[in-house]
């Protein structure tokens, strides 16, 4: 699950820490901020199925919470439970690595009832929801496309559940694209019944990529200098106060994969660095890493620095 876009996002992060410190961490303490950083990764990923879990159990207490307050309707009952005892939900619910995933890395629901009462309250208003109640016999519609939704929906568009999320975890905007399509494909292996269905997430299952990161940080690290010296004669038309730091530190890494990572193509890092300034720094940023490292390809190529394509 880990991509190299991924991994070259928390370097970029920890390197942020290292470059803007006046007293920097050593390169043992920010490669333990870089693991510190993808376990939280993987944390934020456990912490969505661990959602789900908590949902199903408020439904399945819903009868007792409304009792006394609402007249009770025995379809909304049944609804509920059905919900809860569903293949996906039970197999969460039962499930010992799951559940010895979230103990290993000190995962807990640190939501409230409220908020599962808004993700349930309106999750009965949903088209897919009513569509999966009405067809009990048809595979259309089913308790996989329901879970789905709510992984889905709720996180983007729910804006108490978004606050949430954001104070729980820091690396909530970062990493929500890649966590909840890591637990959608939980949802559908379970609903496949594949008995491994927690995804390949963590450091332990993405050896080559952690080494990957800590090669990067630490080499662009050490060939701080040197990278200074290519990038100074190509910056001399900006004033120091208009470059912003960002922009450096993804030249800076953009060139030590120029130098040090050979089976990467050229044109492959430029473009994931490019991007990489259209997400995390200024809106010029973009046009300016592009015409950077350009030249600086150019120069390295004609001078016979660089051999690859």
């Amino acid at each position: 699950m880990l991509s190299r876009r991924h991994i070259r996002v928390k370097v970029l992060q920890t390197l942020y820490v290292y470059f803007n410190d006046e007293d920097p961490p050593t390169t043992k303490a920010l490669v333990t901020l870089l693991h510190r950083n993808t376990d939280k990764m993987y944390e934020l990923y456990l912490y969505l199925l661990l959602m789900v879990e908590e949902l199903g159990n408020f439904m399945l207490h819903y009868e007792e919470e409304v009792k006394g307050r609402y007249i009770l309707n025995d379809v909304d009952v049944q609804n509920s439970s059905r919900i809860y005892n569903s293949t996906i939900m039970q197999s969460l619910m039962n499930n010992e690595e799951f559940h010895a995933e979230l103990k290993r890395y000190k995962v807990t629901w640190q939501g409230d009832n409220d908020l599962l009462r808004k993700i349930f309250l309106d999750l009965k208003n949903q088209e897919v929801y009513n569509d999966f109640l009405k067809n009990i016999d048809s595979k259309l519609i089913t308790d996989r496309d329901v879970f789905s939704f709510i992984i889905k929906h709720y996180p983007a568009n729910l804006a108490l559940l978004t606050q949430h999320l954001e104070e729980v975890y820091f690396n909530w905007w970062d990493d929500k694209k890649i966590v909840v399509q890591a637990a959608i494909k939980t949802i559908q292996a379970i609903s496949e019944k594949q008995e491994d269905f927690l995804q390949p997430f963590s450091q332990k299952n993405h050896a080559d990529s952690i080494e990957f990161a800590e090669e990067l940080l630490e080499k662009t690290i050490a060939q701080s200098k040197e990278l200074d010296k290519l990038i100074a004669p190509k910056i001399t038309k900006w004033e120091p106060h208009m470059i912003a730091i960002m922009d450096i530190i993804i030249i800076k890494m953009a060139l030590c994969e120029f130098i040090n990572f050979p089976s990467i193509p050229l044109t492959v890092t430029i473009n994931e660095y490019i991007d990489l300034s259209k997400l995390y720094s200024t809106p010029n940023s973009k046009k300016f890493v592009n015409g950077v490292l350009d030249a600086i390809r150019i120069e390295m190529k004609k001078d016979g620095r660089l051999v690859k394509n």
